[in-house]
């Protein structure tokens, strides 16, 4: 009985001694956080008689003494710690870096050397532990060499990613990106890990562009001299991220055909350039498809071939024999593969052709209808073409008719993007007939869509009435604008821009003057007056730098000047002001893929 009292007793005694250290220590940490280290030395040095786990001190315990440049105490604690842990050469390079810090460099570089020749082979932790404990202490040079010491003695590991980051810490980007190379050569299942990282580290560096340039530039050079599968599959990655598309065609191509794959690779490829509007990458893409003939993605290459090209013309500054061109393309594809579910989605784009730029919109209707019903099994896609019926009825002059096509819509499809657009549309004829609180009311809901296309769309057009509404009593300009809107919908092109003419005349100075300008000039581009329209955008660009248009016009005054004026010069110049003065715009990408074509940097990009 009295042996079991000792233990208790024991037991207790030790319990307390434990909770006074668990809180000394966590006083201790507090000062060493608030930097009081004399306090938090003071109570270190009491836990370090008292035996408690150095592990537990060491590192905030050494940092106090550091802070007050107690030199000799830190090289005491770290060799009291070194007996207990013999191997663990932390407390090596921690020795070194106190003699350093002491003004002892000589002897510190002594001491890293030999730490670093001490390596025993076969010992992978122990590399990392030295190199992480250099690189700590803020020695990335010796971190550098501790890793390729390590890939000597250990040859069956690969230390190259660690080497990589090291590179990376001293701004050294080319060995960085030569490492990461080398990494992808010698084991190609890390391909994926280093894009992610390269893609973090690169595009969050100051002069990404400069850096993704040298990474292009060396990994072109590889894959040129070795033929690297796997670099070339990093190389189409690099194209598709700085939205290089015909470059990632070309080397797409090479692969597909070096793995005889199926074209899984071009079809993506396609997709993905087709949904960026680079059209001419995609195009490429489909042709390559339908030669290769492989049923899995032969239909679907011949219509979106179509398609692409129908956008490519309609995006540029074309002509009436160039929508002729793409209407013969779409019957020969029609007769073709006729009229049936497949083919639905491209009966609805031809019937957009038809309708809003051919302006033939009883056949535009009759397509449409056609499509609907053939469309029965497939009620998305049948949703689609009701909407664009809509549209079409909407140009014609007949709202009515549109708005129960829309309800129907959206009724049908309630939280469904497709259904957001129809609520959008309908939202967008109330504006169009002057009753602006009925669709401001309908656009706050849509602000909230989860599409984020439909919800700038709503936000755009929501704060053209807000900040065009309500200023005064008054809502005759924002009517007349809205009724030139509605004109230039229904391809009304000479009324609209009476109206916009009047509107400028009678509310001179008005905060929608910049609209009515960038609309005239969008107007100038359906009637093919790409002069005026260079005129107008330039004016908005201009004249109203400080407005929300002003990147628009920017960047379509730069196109003109590149597809219509030939002057690639000027062109360029435009572009690079986007980049500088308009970092934040939608059209920065674009903008900058212009830009390097025009100054000839995918010049040297392997045919």
């Amino acid at each position: 009985m009295k042996q079991v009292i000792l233990l208790i007793s024991l037991y207790c005694i030790t319990g307390n001694l434990l909770a006074q250290d668990r809180n000394q220590f966590k006083l201790a940490n507090e000062y060493y956080r608030n930097g009081d280290f004399e306090k938090s030395i003071t109570i270190y040095k009491q836990l370090e008689k008292e035996k408690i786990n150095i592990n537990s001190i060491y590192n905030s315990y050494l940092e106090s003494l550091l802070k007050l440049e107690y030199f000799s105490e830190a090289e005491k604690l770290i060799r009291k710690a070194q007996k207990k842990h013999p191997n663990n050469l932390k407390y090596k390079v921690d020795l070194g870096y106190v003699w350093k810090a002491n003004n002892l460099a000589k002897k510190a570089e002594k001491q890293f050397q030999k730490t670093t020749n001490s390596l025993p082979p076969g010992q992978y932790s122990q590399v990392n532990t030295l190199a992480s404990s250099f690189t700590y202490r803020g020695e990335h040079e010796w971190a550098l060499k501790a890793y390729k010491k390590g890939q000597e003695l250990n040859p069956q590991h690969n230390f190259r990613f660690q080497i990589a980051n090291i590179y990376r810490n001293l701004g050294e980007t080319e060995l960085m990106i030569d490492e990461f190379i080398l990494l992808v050569v010698e084991e190609p299942s890390k391909r994926q890990s280093v894009q992610n990282t390269l893609q973090n580290t690169l595009g969050r560096t100051k002069g990404n562009g400069d850096n993704f340039e040298i990474l292009k530039k060396q990994l072109l050079k590889e894959v040129q001299k070795t033929n690297n599968t796997d670099l070339t599959e990093m190389l189409v990655w690099l194209f598709m991220q700085q939205d290089e598309f015909d470059a990632a065609f070309i080397y797409s191509k090479a692969l597909d055909k070096r793995l005889d794959e199926n074209g899984h690779r071009m079809y993506e490829l396609a997709t993905i350039a087709h949904e960026n509007q680079a059209y001419k990458a995609a195009i490429d893409a489909y042709e390559y498809l339908i030669k290769k003939g492989n049923p899995t993605y032969l239909l679907e290459a011949k219509i979106l071939k179509v398609i692409a090209k129908a956008e490519q013309i309609l995006a540029s500054t074309h002509t009436k024999n160039d929508l002729e061109k793409i209407d013969k393309e779409y019957q020969d594809a029609i007769n073709e593969l006729g009229i049936n579910i497949s083919t639905a989605y491209l009966i609805k784009e031809y019937a957009h052709l038809q309708g809003f730029y051919l302006h033939n919109s009883e056949k535009a209707v009759s397509l449409l209808e056609e499509c609907i019903n053939i469309t029965m099994g497939e009620v998305e896609l049948q949703a689609e073409c009701k909407l664009e019926l809509a549209d079409i009825l909407l140009m014609r002059g007949d709202p009515w008719e549109a708005i129960l096509l829309y309800s129907q819509v959206e009724k049908d499809f309630k939280e469904n993007p497709i259904g957001h657009e129809a609520k959008f549309r309908r939202a967008r004829i109330s504006y169009f007939q002057g009753e602006f609180d009925w669709a401001q009311a309908q656009l706050d809901v849509l602000k909230a869509s989860t599409s984020k296309l439909i919800a700038n769309n709503a936000m755009d057009l929501s704060l053209l009435i807000t900040d065009n509404v309500g200023l005064d009593t008054s809502t005759h300009a924002m009517q007349m604008y809205a009724r030139a809107e509605f004109l230039a919908f229904q391809n009304k092109w000479e009324a609209s821009t009476n109206t916009l003419d009047s509107l400028l005349l009678t509310f001179s100075g008005h905060s929608l003057s910049d609209e009515v300008i960038y609309k005239k000039a969008e107007i100038s581009m359906h009637t093919k007056n790409y002069s005026q329209a260079i005129s107008y955008f330039q004016d908005v660009a201009e004249n109203y730098s400080y407005d929300i248009l002003a990147d628009d016009a920017l960047f379509q005054w730069a196109k003109l000047t590149e597809e219509y004026l030939k002057d690639n010069e000027k062109a360029q110049m435009l572009y690079e002001q986007i980049l500088l003065e308009h970092n934040g715009s939608i059209y920065t990408s674009e903008a900058r893929k212009r830009f390097r074509a025009l100054r000839g940097d995918n010049e040297n990009i392997a045919q």
